[in-house]
């Protein structure tokens, strides 16, 4: 299986780079370039059909690249034309962008359907930290967050996202889903102290049961339930007593008089089994629940949980280019961070690291693998709009620069400078490839 994604994730590596390819061949025959060889992959050729007029289509053994090479691309007297050299700095201008063009469409239409299939996640409220005074805010359980200050949750852009920069006691506006009916409250965070709650309490709901092996659920008020699992954890909040869930005498007390059902038996709530069960939660009976400690500090003062929404074919269209926006946001801050230090040396890696890292994202599920696909062409079109000598953003600018100053920089100079920034290229790529699983693994074995 292991091998599977490993080839899957070299397909997607392979797909993305002929698509970059691609955008360089279609821009070139519109405009009138000559093209010597279109390629998929890198060395020697498995498959070659030239075309009537000299064009070879190739597919080679190293399924790690591929290009397409124009006629006089790298110097100039040449006769033809249709030679690059001899086109107008505005056509070149045109082909050296159109294959990061072509990365940011394909991640366009990617993460189209990545939105269309996952959606995106906001929040529900499902517990409040004090009651009273969140009342007055006029947060309730079970409202669901639609917007902050106007600004709608979306996939790019979440609900912790859209509140991080409000200061305690600084009043906004959250727009909530309230049982089908949109209600906007303005609210504000404030300091709270730490404490133990239920998360996912709606679990646990059909799992108590009395003598007669009656539901317990379906003879108390929501309120009365919610009482019950506050007092489950505030009769005893001390540390020893949530890391020893069960061993507690005042929590099994809470549970006095009611019952669980194992094995189609009902036992008695006050055993060790059922603490376990209620709140430490067990996945074989999936139930998620489980005591958690929020630590003090400023908040909203509500416990909360993910609830999926989704996107219909228009919206998910729409939504795309924002979204990829945002990928590239993230991307280029990743890449700056280099230069500020929040990014470590150890979290990049080369081709062989990206392959792993593909394949062990893509076992995942279908989810992170239609994501993996708009985040691979952002990355790719980031990356070659950079101006690093052999990569488009630098011809780019040698083209910018013949632009403004009327003469272009010696074809030969040019060169040689951007087979020098290949091998630079390629020399770094190697060395994160060896210092990830090499120098990395053996520190972390320290």
């Amino acid at each position: 299986m292991t091998f599977l994604y490993i080839l899957l994730a070299l397909v997607i590596l392979l797909v993305m780079i002929t698509v970059h390819e691609f955008g360089h061949y279609c821009a070139g025959k519109i405009l009138g370039f000559k093209i010597n060889e279109f390629a998929i992959g890198f060395g020697p050729k498995l498959y070659s059909r030239t075309k009537k007029d000299g064009e070879v289509f190739s597919v080679r053994a190293l399924p790690l690249g591929g290009f397409c090479a124009f006629e006089g691309e790298d110097e100039d007297g040449k006769s033809n034309p249709q030679a690059m050299n001899n086109q107008p700095a505005w056509k070149r201008l045109i082909v050296l962008l159109s294959g990061v063009g072509f990365n940011f469409l394909f991640g366009v239409l990617t993460a189209a359907i990545y939105l269309m299939v996952s959606g995106y996640a906001t929040v529900m409220v499902t517990q409040t930290i004090n009651q009273q005074e969140i009342q007055t805010m006029g947060l309730q359980k079970n409202d669901i967050v639609v917007a902050v200050d106007g600004k709608t949750v979306e996939a790019y852009r979440n609900f912790s996202s859209l509140i991080a920069d409000y200061k305690e006691g600084e009043e906004f506006v959250v727009t909530v889903n309230r049982g089908g009916e949109i209600v906007y409250i303005t609210t504000k965070k404030q300091k709270f102290d730490a404490f133990y709650y239920v998360s996912y309490q709606d679990y646990l709901k059909g799992q108590l049961y009395t003598k007669t092996g009656e539901d317990v659920y379906a003879q108390i008020t929501d309120e009365e339930y919610s009482k019950l699992l506050d007092d489950i954890v505030n009769q005893d909040t001390s540390s020893e007593a949530i890391d020893a869930v069960g061993k507690g005498s005042a929590l099994t007390a809470v549970l006095e008089g009611y019952y669980y059902k194992l094995n189609d038996e009902y036992k008695p709530a006050n055993s060790n089994e059922i603490i376990t069960l209620l709140v430490s939660g067990n996945a074989d009976q999936n139930i998620p629940a489980s005591i958690s400690y929020a630590t003090a500090g400023v908040s909203m003062g509500i416990i909360q949980q993910n609830v999926g929404e989704s996107y219909n074919f228009f919206e998910a269209v729409l939504k795309a280019w924002p979204f990829c926006f945002y990928l590239c946001g993230l991307i280029l801050s990743a890449l700056g961070g280099l230069f500020t230090g929040s990014t470590a040396v150890s979290e990049l890696g080369g081709t062989i690291t990206a392959i792993s890292q593909m394949a062990e994202i893509s076992s995942y599920g279908i989810s992170y693998f239609l994501l993996l696909l708009p985040l691979i062409a952002m990355n790719l079109a980031v990356f070659n709009i950079l101006p690093i000598p052999a990569l488009d953003g630098a011809r780019a600018v040698f083209v910018l620069i013949e632009i403004i100053f009327r003469k272009p920089v010696n074809r030969t100079v040019e060169a040689w400078i951007h087979t020098v920034g290949l091998f630079v290229i390629l020399g770094f790529v190697i060395f994160l490839d060896v210092y990830h699983f090499f120098i990395a693994s053996y520190f972390l074995r320290l």
